[in-house]
């Protein structure tokens, strides 16, 4: 090979390396300008994917909010809060991706000028909107185990119309993403245009190698936004159900010309009608009081929003019926509508008249009432309370009614009383018990134990009583009139023969003697024929009580009629006993009798039989101790002698 070819070949050589070299240049480049776009579109895409998820987040919040201030059920509330709480964590993270940069999505560009005056500049605020939105949804979160109020502050605060702002400020947001994106995706297609304009003779294999997978990476990119937006028709689809399977009466209608445009099953069911009736019909129409339907809307052109008011609706054929109205102005497909939820109180009214009537008669009851709880502390006294005890309200709620006792009834009569309302539920008798002046009263009391639900514990006591006392001593004066004596105050014939029949019946159980003492009064008639009845009379009281001071208290002094007494003694040993008691009984009628019509003396025969010795019967023991007085009247009188 000669020098020219030499130089020629080296020339070629040195050519073909420079062009083997100019082109892995060029396909270098070209390759690392592909490797950007893909990278770039990648983060791009992840980064408008992050902005993106936030508005559906936002109204997921939202909407929980919004069902966390109606009745829910205790496991419908728990799922509601781990929502909200889910819905938080994600808004947060994707947020504070956007402020600060996202080290996890690789070749992601850091926020660009536009983009901070979104987030912090004063037309923008997003990050301050933001973190204000989200600490409201933290507050309403953290008093969400009872159901908010529908007035809570926080809750009002995260309404629709409320965040509507915030919504514009991430569409903004998205918008700018997707902008900036598109200019940097545009910027690396002109260089590696470029590249491949330069290259394309030498590598169009390699170029159609480059443009195949950039071509599907798009595609992918595509795809996965049409993906988004699939699912996020699938989560507006699934609101609906929501709305539309709950069971509040929900239904919307156009701020325009006030025109239904939707109503869940319930909502017609409330109305009982049908959709197709409903739907394209104001929703004025359905308001009873015309005056109720215009505060309900002036109450919404104030405020915006109204919470929880009682309003008078009408089913189809005229029923009227009482419900609870919450209405919120939003948009409903870009269209200003009305939101409303209805929940049916009238069976809540119905029951509430009924609390009204009983409580009504309970306070106007003759009768006194009072409730206690399961520790027999008082909770409610009524008026009739006070008539009869003295005692206000306010000076009886808060203690026992043991407070009343009168001290006549011993600790077996309060404990018998117990176990019966233990074992029974109820209580139902006489007692006696004292009023704030301190006077006795008689009640008759009735006392009933209500139940818990599950009818395994008492949870209040209803104690009803009438004062009786008059009654009481209406009977006991009828009673002392049938069994005393009305001048001398001592037991009659009717008590004596039931003491009588009380003493052989105790005789009889246990073995015991008794003695009965018959008396007669000698010389009495003298004294009616010389001083006069009057006289006699005021003798009998006080011979009465001489006798009355002769015996114990457990012994029975009868005056059968005229002048003569009986005497039963019981716990009888022997004569000695009965003699003794005799005795006392002569002397004492031995003294003289100062009467006002002068002095006056008696003096008495006393017959004595002994049971069970002289007698088997009452009535026979009464006939001994007859016969051994006319046997002393027949011997000189003034003494005594057993049958």
């Amino acid at each position: 090979m000669g020098n020219a070819e030499t130089r020629l070949t080296r020339d070629l050589t040195i050519r073909y390396v420079a062009v083997l070299a100019i082109i892995g240049g060029l396909a270098i480049a070209s390759f690392l300008g592909l490797v950007r776009i893909l990278m770039d579109a990648e983060a791009g895409g992840a980064v408008i994917g992050v902005a993106a998820q936030q508005r559906p987040l936002v109204e997921r919040v939202v909407f929980a909010v919004a069902n966390l201030t109606r009745p829910l059920e205790s496991q419908a509330r728990l799922d509601e809060r781990a929502a909200l709480a889910m819905a938080l964590d994600r808004l947060e993270s994707a947020h504070f991706g956007l402020v600060v940069g996202m080290p996890e999505i690789k070749g992601a560009a850091p926020p660009s000028a536009a983009i901070k005056a979104l987030l912090f500049g004063p037309d923008g605020r997003l990050d301050h909107e933001m973190r204000g939105f989200v600490g409201q949804a933290r507050a309403v979160l953290a008093k969400a185990d009872q159901r908010l109020p529908a007035d809570d502050a926080d809750a009002k605060a995260l309404s629709p119309s409320r965040v509507e702002p915030l919504l514009v400020l991430l569409d903004r947001l998205v918008t700018r993403y997707r902008e900036e994106n598109d200019q940097r995706l545009r910027r690396l297609f002109v260089f590696h245009g470029a590249a491949l304009a330069a290259t394309l003779a030498l590598l169009i294999l390699s170029a159609a190698m480059v443009f195949r997978p950039m071509v599907s990476r798009i595609k992918d990119d595509l795809a996965e936004r049409v993906k988004a937006a699939r699912k996020l028709k699938e989560s507006e689809e699934r609101l609906w159900r929501i709305l539309e399977e709950s069971p509040v009466g929900v239904s919307v209608s156009r701020r325009s010309d006030g025109a239904v445009v939707f109503a869940n099953s319930r909502f017609v069911d409330i109305i009982n009608t049908s959709r197709e009736e409903l739907i394209g019909h104001p929703a004025r129409d359905l308001f009873r009081n015309e005056s109720q339907r215009k505060a309900v809307v002036e109450a919404l052109k104030r405020d915006g929003h109204i919470d929880d008011a009682e309003v008078q609706f009408i089913r189809r054929g005229g029923e009227t019926f009482w419900s609870l109205l919450t209405l919120r102005s939003t948009f409903f497909e870009e269209e200003p509508v009305n939101l409303a939820w209805v929940y049916d109180i009238s069976a809540i009214k119905a029951a509430q008249a009924k609390v009204r009537l009983t409580a009504q008669v309970v306070e106007s009851a003759s009768e006194a009432v009072v409730i206690t709880n399961a520790a027999n502390i008082i909770e409610y006294v009524n008026p009739a309370f006070t008539t009869i005890t003295g005692y206000k309200s306010a000076e009886v709620i808060g203690r026992d009614p043991g407070f009343l006792s009168s001290g006549r009834h011993e600790a077996e009569f309060y404990q018998a009383m117990w176990d019966d309302l233990r074992a029974t539920g109820r209580w139902r008798g006489e007692i006696w018990n004292r009023r704030k002046s301190g006077e006795f009263y008689a009640e008759q009391l009735s006392i009933v134990a209500l139940m818990s639900d599950d009818g395994q514990a008492v949870t209040h006591y209803i104690a009803i009583f009438s004062d009786i006392t008059n009654r009481k001593e209406d009977e006991e004066r009828i009673w002392r009139q049938a069994n005393y004596d009305a001048l001398t105050g001592l037991p009659n014939r009717s008590l004596f023969t039931d003491r009588l029949q009380q003493a052989v019946r105790q005789s009889q159980r246990d073995g015991s003697r008794f003695a009965l003492m018959f008396l007669d009064l000698d010389g009495f008639k003298a004294v009616n024929d010389t001083l006069g009845h009057a006289a006699g009379d005021e003798l009998l009281q006080q011979a009465a009580k001489r006798l009355e001071d002769c015996v114990r208290a457990s012994d029975t002094v009868s005056r059968l009629a005229g002048d003569e007494f009986t005497f039963i003694i019981p716990g009888v040993h022997g004569k000695a006993d009965v003699e003794r008691v005799a005795a006392k009984i002569l002397e004492e009628l031995a003294r003289p009798f100062e009467l006002e019509a002068g002095r006056a003396e008696v003096r008495g025969s006393i017959g004595i039989a002994i049971f069970p010795d002289d007698a088997d019967t009452g009535a026979a023991l009464v006939g001994r101790a007859d016969e051994a007085m006319y046997a002393v009247k027949k011997s000189g009188k003034n003494a005594f002698r057993f049958a």
